[in-house]
């Protein structure tokens, strides 16, 4: 409150007092002087009081306005932006500090967003640091990107309290600062120190090969006892803490081993100190370690390596590779050995060896003919099964030609070879048709089908293709009785679909008419009858009952015998049969029921495709309608060479296809089991994709055979 106004409000107050004592005067005059005057004595000093505690309150205000003043000051003029925001992120207070670190004024800034202000992949980031800060009554501190008014972003650090004004309403104090510096001086820190890593990993390869020509050094060394003794203290730690086990002899005696030999031998130092060579040689190998000790000695000729076994001190047989170079030793002629233990690497060989022997009784003896070829796809060896399958008498004829020469293997199977692509498919070999009868032995069946297997060898070291392995199973007799499954399978569905007709036909021409019959008597008699109708009404109302029972089976049955065998299918063909089947169904259940045929409209079906597709998406939609609770089916049908693809969608409630699959046998559902059965007769697939709340969706294909179909494509929608 500034000085003036605080002078006007005195001056008013006095008024009011001096009105006061003025109304009040009157009553004075009848008051006795003694009391008078001690009145006004009083009155006196109580004034002097006011006067003294009003000059302290007029300075303790000055004092507060300078200090909010200096407050003022330090909070607008204060190197960090500070920001208060209301319980709807709105900026209710903020200094010049933080109206510059974003580039505004501020007074644009009152009443807006602060996550404006904020990089969209920061968002989060405040979005949870405003809700640590609302739920603790500590100070929390977050690092995000803050967007300046020219898009430019930088980093900021947040320290942000929550101020409660009441129980509705939180404010928050944010104190931001600018730490772009920091945070690129710690990019430049951290690619500092990948750089010194580089730096340290190149100077300790450096370091590495420096130590590796330093122990080739000191092996050319030691070729002269002199050299030995002059650098013997230089080299002993690097001798001491070799990996190969060091040892020099002389006169078939021990006279110095390094530790690594000590771990090899299970001996210590001591006790391998002249101790005779042969000694520690196996039994079977004493010989040859002493004449080729003896060989060194007497002709003074650098020693060649060879390996032995070793007979440690608990009686295990060690593997030695021994390299040696003829030395000095006090003077006189000796052998400085080194010994590595080759152990684990003889027993691996071993089990390679015995895993090879294995491997070559399998690929021999295998049942599956087994070829491999070389990286460049030339065969290079077969099994005996391999010849049997194609009936060759010997590999002769095939050893050498080319795996993608091979006319059995379409193009697309050889260009997934050459990228490196494991394949597996279905060939048939017509040996009638084969052009190199002295090849193949046409005594035996006239046609193959084989289930071919090509692997590349090798992919796991690397990306180079070492070669191709082919496995090659002879699957005729399961072809055979596939057909002649199939073949019965049509035949059954032929039958059935010619017993369903029948019945249909007796259903409408019999059952339908007799109902038919019965409805029109039960009519003609409540209308031949009309003047009767009020003697007896419940009979006549009974009448009627049955009369409506009767027409209500008459529809069943016409139902039943369309959904036996659609009329419409012979008459109309089978887009039309179908589009109408559609328009039935949706009248009859509800559904909204959408079909598109593409590429079908003037095709030609035989009766065992036309009647399958048209039970597929019977019993589809069948389906749908009892278990899914959709409210809208689509049905797409594309007949494009090879294929012929149908498509049946819905917006039900979805399923797990892998546990209704498994359950639909014990819980005696057929519905999905019989088409996809259905599919597999027609030589096709059935895929089923669906999810709990997500509807679900039919893919049948199905080969698209031309002398079946028109390949002129055409579309009709519903």
């Amino acid at each position: 409150m500034s000085k003036p106004r605080a002078d006007q409000e005195s001056r008013h107050l006095r008024a009011r007092a001096e009105k006061q004592l003025a109304e009040d005067s009157q009553g004075m005059q009848k008051t006795p002087v003694e009391d008078v005057q001690r009145l006004i004595h009083e009155l006196r000093v109580h004034q002097i009081e006011l006067e003294i505690q009003n000059e302290e309150l007029r300075g303790t205000q000055v004092a507060l306005e300078m200090s909010r003043n200096r407050y003022h000051e330090l909070y607008d003029f204060a190197p960090v932006g500070y920001f208060c925001l209301d319980d709807r992120n709105q900026i209710r207070e903020v200094n010049l500090a933080g109206a510059e670190l974003l580039g505004l004024e501020r007074a644009f800034l009152i009443r807006q967003r602060f996550s404006r202000y904020i990089a969209p992949g920061s968002q989060d980031a405040f979005y949870f640091h405003r809700k640590n800060v609302l739920a603790s009554t500590e100070k929390q501190v977050c690092e995000l990107e803050l967007v300046k008014k020219d898009g430019t972003r930088f980093h900021a650090q947040l320290q942000t309290v929550a101020v409660v004004e009441d129980q509705s309403n939180n404010r928050l104090r944010i104190a931001v600062m600018d730490i772009t510096a920091r945070v690129h001086l710690e990019d430049e820190l951290q690619a500092l120190n990948v750089e010194l890593d580089q730096r340290v990993e190149a100077r300790t390869r450096e370091l590495t090969q420096a130590n590796l020509a330093l122990q080739e050094e000191s092996v050319q060394r030691l070729q002269s006892e002199q050299k030995l003794q002059e650098s013997e203290e230089k080299y002993r730690i690097v001798v001491e803490n070799s990996s190969e086990g060091i040892v020099i002899t002389q006169d078939f005696k021990i006279k110095y081993s390094n530790f690594q030999f000590e771990v090899i031998s299970g001996y210590s130092r001591e006790e391998l100190a002249d101790l005779p060579i042969d000694d520690l040689a196996h039994p079977d190998d004493a010989a040859m370690v002493m004449k080729y000790h003896a060989q060194a000695m007497w002709d003074q000729e650098q020693p060649q390596q060879f390996i032995a076994r070793l007979v440690d001190k608990a009686g295990h047989t060690k593997w030695l590779r021994k390299k040696r170079v003829l030395v000095e030793w006090n003077g006189q002629s000796a052998i400085l050995c080194f010994l590595d233990d080759i152990t684990a690497r003889k027993h691996s060989e071993q089990v390679l060896k015995e895993i090879d022997a294995q491997l070559k009784n399998i690929f021999l003896e295998s049942p599956i003919g087994i070829a491999v070829y070389d990286a460049n796809g030339l065969m290079y060896g077969v099994n005996s099964a391999y010849l049997g399958i194609y009936g060759m008498p010997d590999a002769t004829r095939i050893l050498g030609t080319s795996l993608f020469e091979d006319p059995l293997l379409s193009s697309e199977t050889k260009g997934s070879l050459l990228s490196g692509n494991a394949i597996r498919e279905e060939v048939t070999v017509d040996f009638a048709r084969a052009t190199d009868s002295g090849v193949f032995d046409l005594t035996g069946t006239p046609e193959l089908y084989l289930d071919v297997l090509i692997t590349p060898l090798g992919m796991t070291m690397g990306d180079t293709v070492d070669g191709y392995m082919a496995q090659v199973q002879d699957i005729t007799e399961e072809k055979t009785a596939q057909r002649s499954i199939r073949a019965l399978s049509k035949q059954l569905v032929r039958a059935h679909e010619s017993e369903r007709l029948m019945i249909s036909r007796e259903l409408h021409d019999r059952v339908g008419q007799d109902l038919l019959s019965l409805k029109i008597g039960l009519d003609s008699l409540r209308r031949e009858n009309t003047e009767h109708l009020d003697q007896n009404p419940e009979f006549w109302d009974k009448l009627a009952k049955f009369s409506s029972i009767t027409q209500q089976a008459i529809m069943v049955v016409r139902d039943l015998a369309y959904e036996l065998r659609p009329p419409g299918l012979d008459q109309f063909g089978f887009v039309q049969a179908l589009t109408q089947y559609g328009n039935d169904f949706e009248e009859k259940t509800g559904l909204d029921v959408r079909m598109t045929f593409t590429g079908m409209k003037k095709s030609s079906f035989d009766f065992d495709t036309e009647i399958n597709l048209y039970r597929l998406i019977q019993e589809g939609l069948n389906n749908i309608h009892r278990h899914a609770r959709a409210r809208r089916v689509v049905v797409r049908m594309v007949a494009s060479f090879p294929k012929i693809i149908l498509r049946i969608e819905d917006d039900g409630l979805g399923f797990d296809p892998v546990q209704r699959m498994a359950s639909a046998t014990a819980e005696k559902r057929m519905g999905l089991r019989s088409m996809q059965e259905r599919a597999t007769l027609l030589g096709g697939t059935m895929r089923i994709r669906s999810r709990l709340g997500k509807g679900t969706q039919i893919l049948v294909e199905l080969p698209y055979e031309r002398k079946l179909y028109d390949s002129k494509k055409n579309s009709v929608d519903r």
